[in-house]
């Protein structure tokens, strides 16, 4: 039996992290021009967790690009509202971004949360050209633990097999690349990392039908991925290695990606998130899009 440290970790995330990215959104400000549209319900059950955020420029030219983020925060963390200057950032850069909500860890286990980004996306599917969205321009977005979810969304998106493994709807949705900051996008690993997320899994995983696939490098076997560009740093201590070695499974599995690095030891994890005006994250958020745009 693995010993429970949630309510340790619990209590990191409500004391640390939480009052941090208060702090940090408190001292920041929004960029101008963009127009939100707040608290949309994905599913229509009045619950905060399944609710969404539009961001999109307040002038534009026709039909936007569409971005789809999903916020980090090892899966038992945040909510939109923590990355919504990220998002209003690339709204301001000619986007619609669908940002959204999704229930946390202890009160879902993994596979519900990939349930509810499949069921957000078929919401946007149904709803994006009415709030100016072009799918035939869409982007999956995810930071930390959001992009294992942004990661695993596209590979289920792609794949009947891993759908049935997760026990998720299909969207059917045409993504055309990925962008993925800092991903953990393994699990179940014998690491530092391992130790938290197999946290996460729980003990009931072992009983789990997704068990056995929970790495990117054993989901990949099952399902294809679009064009995916990896951002890491040097100072990115949870996800570096992780993002490494996605980059190397990616190009092994014939995907077409981009690896940008910044070996700059003063960068955190999830820099060009947490800070999206620094001139760093500004360069760094365009090469993503300019690539995602190149691989369209």
């Amino acid at each position: 039996m693995m010993l429970n440290l949630m309510p340790l970790l619990s209590k990191y995330w409500e004391v640390f992290v939480e009052k941090s990215d208060q702090k940090r959104i408190d001292s920041q400000t929004p960029p101008e021009k963009v127009k939100v549209v707040s608290d949309i319900s994905y599913i229509d059950d009045g619950k905060t967790e399944h609710l969404l955020d539009i961001y999109t420029p307040e002038e534009s030219g026709g039909l936007l690009p569409v971005i789809i983020d999903i916020h980090g925060g090892g899966w038992m963390y945040g909510t939109k509202e923590i990355n919504k200057y990220y998002n209003m950032t690339l709204a301001s850069k000619g986007y619609a971004v669908f940002s959204i909500n999704y229930t946390l860890v202890p009160q879902a286990d993994i596979a519900k949360q990939l349930c509810e980004c499949m069921l957000a996306f078929s919401w946007i599917k149904e709803h994006a050209e009415e709030f100016g969205g072009d799918l035939g321009r869409l982007y999956v977005t995810g930071d930390s633990a959001g992009g294992f979810l942004a990661a695993f969304s596209a590979l289920l998106n792609n794949s009947r097999a891993l759908r049935e493994i997760y026990g998720t709807v299909s969207p059917e949705l045409d993504i055309k690349g990925v962008g993925l900051t800092c991903p953990v996008c393994y699990m179940d690993v014998k690491s530092v990392t391992g130790v938290y997320t197999k946290q996460i899994l729980g003990n009931e995983y072992k009983s789990k039908k997704y068990k056995g696939f929970v790495n990117l490098d054993d989901a990949l076997k099952l399902s294809s991925m679009p064009p995916v560009y990896l951002i890491t740093c040097k100072g990115d201590l949870p996800a570096k290695n992780a993002t490494f070695k996605a980059y190397d499974d990616l190009r092994d599995n014939g995907v077409k990606c981009k690896l940008k690095y910044l070996p700059d030891k003063k960068l955190g994890h999830v820099f060009c998130i947490i800070d999206p005006f620094s001139p760093i994250s500004d360069d760094v958020n365009n090469d993503m899009l300019k690539f995602l745009k190149d691989n369209t």
